[in-house]
């Protein structure tokens, strides 16, 4: 049996409308879980179609293994970039993502009719650059259109591509599905695993 940090290949999916996930393998093997243990909890039913209700609200989800134990915790609050903190308190790293700069160049893509970038970073408890993360944007369909994160690739500080992660957004059961290339090394192994999870509490 794989576990969290042994298996190459992650689905972390979310199981509702709740900030509650499921995560396994390539043989959808439940491999770990993860919960949210402090903040407001997100509206639920019909009343989530309009939106989490989460507003500002620091919210911090626990990722737990198979066996039930603490792993490491995401920690967002919103204008500040999502930590990622072990089981003992200690700060693992940083998801670091800028959304006022993300929002000029998408408004920026509709006028110019290009499509906008979005980079994202990994830094260590030092606030020390490990990763970039860069997203693929794709321009949906219907009567609003809107660029939408479809992929993204993680590349370390030497150039070397080292995971990627296909999004499948769907209402409230969002999936994102996790390859990793490389047996990497500490914090960059964790906050590899650990940046869906991250990006997902962003968009809450």
């Amino acid at each position: 049996m794989t576990d969290l940090y042994g298996s190459p290949v992650l689905k972390i999916e979310q199981r509702s409308s709740q900030l509650e996930y499921q995560i396994a393998d390539a043989n959808d093997q439940v491999v770990a879980v993860a919960g949210q243990v402090s903040g407001p909890k997100p509206r639920k039913g019909l009343r989530a179609l309009l939106g989490s209700g989460l507003g500002n609200a620091r919210v911090v989800v626990q990722v737990s293994g198979a066996g039930g134990a603490p792993l490491f915790y995401v920690d967002h609050q919103t204008g500040a970039p999502v930590a990622i903190v072990a089981p003992d308190g200690t700060l693992i790293g940083r998801y670091d993502h800028q959304p006022a700069a993300e929002a000029h160049q998408i408004a920026a893509a509709r006028l110019t009719g290009q499509v906008p970038t979005m980079t994202h970073r990994l830094v260590d408890a030092h606030d020390r650059p490990v990763c970039e993360i860069a997203w693929t944007l794709r321009l949906g369909g219907g009567e609003y259109q809107a660029w939408a994160p479809v992929a993204c690739d993680f590349t370390d500080l030497g150039g070397r591509r080292v995971a990627h992660v296909d999004v499948h957004a769907a209402t409230f059961k969002d999936r994102y599905d996790l390859q990793v290339m490389f047996q990497l090394d500490e914090p960059l192994r964790t906050l590899v695993i650990a940046a869906p999870l991250a990006y997902d509490l962003t968009r809450s």
